[in-house]
């Protein structure tokens, strides 16, 4: 049963005339400019239906826990906010974060993702968490002149960049992103329903991309990130979007893992047991009697240990048709 603590929370909704917006680094100005973060919002899609759809889509697929979680999730809403460089207010960046209620995979209550869209003379990128908070950048136009999108992962609550959305999102209103709603945020008592970016908040001129949205990633965070880097990378490469993922996956386990640093195997199995429980792939177990080592790891993936689903597919066909910096 999905246990929800913190609604009152995550849907605080302080008085407009007593909000403040004053929670950034000096030199920098922060502002509620509803126009302005409406014609910068990128469009999406997923974002406000993904989490049922995948429910009823992989239902008897995927596990019951998870796709109660799915069911019960609720977008919130997407809040915002401009901050501005003072010596040059041409330049800006529009923090965006799309909150829901609640996260099935890794399952934890109030979930925020962070979109940050940079502002720059005549041009525009954008900064985006592609997975646990893993950042990565994109410019806002594609070749073509078309606006580049994101596709919202369910499940995940994460972004791949497409040119291609199908069934767009309709947003009808940012909400403010106050420093009342972040000091509220900031204090949620459990560590895994606090919103956990500070400095890139008050400063995201300081971003790097990829890097990584939170100040000091740890070890877990920064073995995620390499091992989702492993696997961009080789789909970069081959042309078989199921050979990636396994070459990806191999390589990860050498880069990001490796004999002398064991402990970081748990994270590594960790994303992609969350890539299984949202049918992006299928994966074998990697336990046998003698426990989890690499060797074992190293065979099953030889073997067929992980494999692209159609819907896995699906959800890369984004990243494999559009080129970020």
């Amino acid at each position: 049963m999905v246990n929800k603590e913190f609604g009152d929370k995550i849907r605080f909704s302080p008085r407009f005339g007593r909000m403040t917006f004053k929670e950034h680094a000096q030199g920098l100005k922060a502002s509620y400019e509803p126009d302005l973060l409406m014609r910068y919002l990128p469009p999406t899609s997923g974002v406000v239906n993904g989490d049922r759809s995948l429910a009823r889509s992989l239902k008897g697929i995927i596990s019951d826990s998870t796709t109660n979680a799915l069911e019960a999730t609720e977008f919130i809403g997407v809040y915002g906010r401009v901050l501005r460089q003072r010596d040059n207010p041409r330049i800006m960046c529009l923090q965006y974060l799309y909150v829901w209620d609640y996260q099935a995979v890794p399952e934890h209550e109030c979930d925020y993702e962070p979109v940050f869209v940079y502002v720059l003379e005549d041009s525009s990128y954008m900064i985006y968490d592609l997975v646990h908070y893993c950042s990565r950048r994109i410019d806002s136009t594609a070749h073509n002149g078309n606006r580049i999108g994101l596709r919202m992962i369910p499940g995940w609550h994460s972004f791949l960049p497409t040119s291609d959305l199908g069934n767009p999102d309709h947003i009808e209103r940012i909400e403010p992103l106050s420093d009342q709603h972040l000091k509220m945020w900031w204090s949620i008592p459990d560590e895994e329903s606090r919103f956990k970016i500070d400095g890139h908040i008050r400063d995201p001129f300081l971003m790097k991309a990829p890097g990584h949205f939170l100040d000091s990633p740890d070890e877990n965070a920064q073995t995620i990130c390499c091992t989702f880097w492993e696997i961009e990378k080789a789909l970069g490469e081959f042309d078989d979007p199921r050979q990636a993922i396994v070459e990806g996956s191999k390589r990860a386990l050498s880069k990001c893992v490796g004999i002398l640093a064991l402990y970081r195997l748990g994270a590594y199995l960790q994303l992609l047991g969350e890539m299984r429980d949202i049918g992006m792939i299928r994966m074998s177990s990697p336990v046998h009697e003698g426990g989890i080592d690499l060797a074992a790891i190293g065979a099953m993936l030889r073997d067929g240990f992980i494999s692209l689903t159609k819907a896995g597919g699906e959800i890369l066909r984004g990243l494999l048709g559009t080129s970020g910096d």
